[in-house]
């Protein structure tokens, strides 16, 4: 082989390699944008409106802390779950597993876990 062959030969390899760059950079920009278009945008989940919630809200946590309870917004494991339906706006009392179910429901969110 002579010298020209292996510039033939490395020059078709270049183009060849950038030419695979391309289309996996294609790719890989479509499923992207793919990706962000689906889970990228707003949902319907329900969302926390102020107003007369915060008046339920505020007393269901003094009334736990009252109890000897702390009550944050934060996730923590524990038997007492203050959780606000979105129908109605109450704040009531439930164990964990179920306010965990209730949330996936959509009936309503987790607002505080008091220890």
């Amino acid at each position: 082989m002579t010298i020209r062959s292996y510039a033939v030969t490395g020059a078709r390899a270049v183009r060849v390699g950038a030419l695979v760059v391309a289309v996996a950079l294609l790719v890989a920009l479509i499923a992207l944008q793919t990706f962000a278009s689906r889970y990228g945008g707003s949902t319907d989940a329900a969302t926390f409106q102020p107003g007369a919630s915060d008046v339920r809200l505020s007393a269901a946590i003094a009334e736990q802390e009252s109890a000897g309870r702390r009550c944050s917004g934060r996730p923590a494991l524990t038997d007492v779950v203050l959780f606000q339906r979105s129908a109605t706006g109450t704040v009531s009392v439930l164990s964990f597993d179920r306010a965990i179910a209730a949330s996936m429901a959509g009936t309503g969110w987790i607002r505080r876990f008091c220890v």
